[in-house]
Order: structure tokens, then sequence, then C-alpha cells
């Protein structure tokens, strides 16, 4: 950029002599001819005219070339700008850029092995409430046939007891008793393992549905990363093509110079 501004300068520099060579050369012959000759004032009235509108246009020119100067001051700081926010991106923001993206991709991975865990915990939950369900329909009918013994022997017992003389042995009536009580254990046993078992139902369906909520969580993040990742690309991108057209803006500008000063010296 500064070998363009250079040359620019040196340009315009060179055009400054060009045109103070071409006054004093005008100036010469026309103050001879004034001198010389009274018949030469209108010869020598349009060279002062041409000098002044070569001096008319050559502060123009400068002017316009003042504006151009400007105008490619303004360009070189803006792509002095643009260059340094794109190196500081490939310093700091792209580096993070591609450990983000290595992390997204590992997370994913992650995120995959995690789901099939909790899709396989799922099944083996949903196996295990089967089998739960089962044992529980087990218990139940257990527990009804119980009843229905314990009623029988109590109904027993209680025919049994009216029909005993007062000499019947009281080693069967203890017998019996213990039996009943024996039941009654058996029974309360059933019905705590049956609440075991109906808590542990709670807790599996408790567990499947916590496993369902971070599952979601999981894509959910991974979306979010995804779209995170895309829209750090499509940001790149666009400060290539912007530094690109900057670039392109500013060569134009400087071969348009150019030709524009060429072009006023061959007139």
């Amino acid at each position: 950029m500064e070998a363009h501004a250079s040359r620019g300068r040196r340009t315009l520099e060179e055009i400054r002599q060009k045109r103070a060579a071409e006054r004093m050369q005008h100036a010469v012959p026309i103050a001879a001819s004034h001198v010389d000759s009274h018949g030469n004032q209108r010869a020598g009235a349009e060279h002062l005219a041409r000098v002044q509108e070569l001096e008319n246009g050559n502060t123009e020119l400068e002017r316009e070339n003042k504006m151009l100067l400007s105008k490619i001051a303004e360009k070189e700081v803006e792509k002095d700008a643009l260059v340094n926010r794109l190196n500081d991106l490939e310093r700091n923001v792209v580096p993070s850029l591609k450990k983000s993206l290595n992390d997204i991709y590992l997370e994913k991975d992650a995120a995959v092995v995690a789901k099939e865990d909790a899709l396989a915990q799922l099944r083996s939950m949903k196996k295990r409430l089967k089998e739960a369900e089962e044992e529980q329909y087990r218990a139940e009918e257990d527990s009804a046939s119980l009843r229905a013994q314990l009623n029988t022997l109590q109904q027993q017992m209680g025919h049994t007891y009216s029909g005993y003389t007062m000499g019947t042995s009281s080693e069967e009536s203890v017998a019996m008793e213990k039996e009943i009580q024996d039941l009654q254990a058996q029974l309360k046993q059933e019905s705590l393992l049956r609440q075991q078992e109906q808590q542990q139902l709670a807790e599996q369906s408790q567990l499947r549905q916590q496993e369902q909520e971070k599952l979601a969580k999981e894509q959910t993040r991974i979306a979010s990363l995804e779209a995170e990742k895309q829209q750090l690309e499509d940001q790149i991108t666009m400060l290539t093509k912007k530094a690109t057209g900057m670039e392109d803006t500013y060569t134009y500008i400087i071969l348009s110079f150019i030709y524009v000063r060429k072009n006023n010296i061959s007139c």
C-alpha cells in the first residue's frame, strides 16, 4: 500500500515540474512578442489566456488529486483496519473456532454414545418394569390365596373350638394359633414386598423421565453449537470477501488516477 502511495506522489511531483516548465516556455515567447512588435499583442493575449487556462486546469487537477489522495488515505485506513481485524481473527478467533469445532465434534460423539446408553438403559428399565409388574401380579395372587387360607383356618378354628370339650388338648390349639400367626406374618411380608416393588417402579419411571430430559437437553445444545459454528464460518467468509473487495477498489483508484494524469499530460 505504501509503495502505491509513494509512486502516486512521485507522479504528482513530476507533473507539477512539467507544468512549471511549460509555463516558463510560454512566458518567454509572450514577453518577447510584446517587446518586438505591438502587432503581436493579440497573440500574446491569446498565449496569456492559454496559460491562464492551463493554470486553472492545473489547479483543478491538483484539487482532484488531493481529493483522490484523501480517498486513497481513507481506503488505506479502512484496509489497515480490516487487515488488522483479519489478523486478529487469524490469531485469536480462528484457533478458538477450530477448538470449538473439535469440541463440538467430540461432544456430538459423546452425545450419540450417551443417547445409545440412555436407550439401552430405557430398554433395560422397561424390561425390569415388566418383570416387576409380573412379580406384583403374582404377589397379589399369593396374597389373595393366603387371605383365603387364613379365613378358612379361622373358620375351621371357630368350628373346632365350638365342638371341643373342656378336656381337649391345648397343644392343638397352640399349633393352630402359631400357624395363623405365621400366615399373618407371611401376608404382612408379601404386602411389604409389594409396596417396595411399587416404590421401585415409581423410582424407575422417574429415572427414565430424567434420562429423557437429559437427552433432549443434549440434543438442544448440539443444535445450538452447530448454529454458532455456521455463524462464525459465515462471518469469516464475509470478512474475507470484504478484504478482497477493498483491495480491488484501492487498485482501481490508483490506476484511474494514473490514467487521468496521462491523458492531461498528453493534452
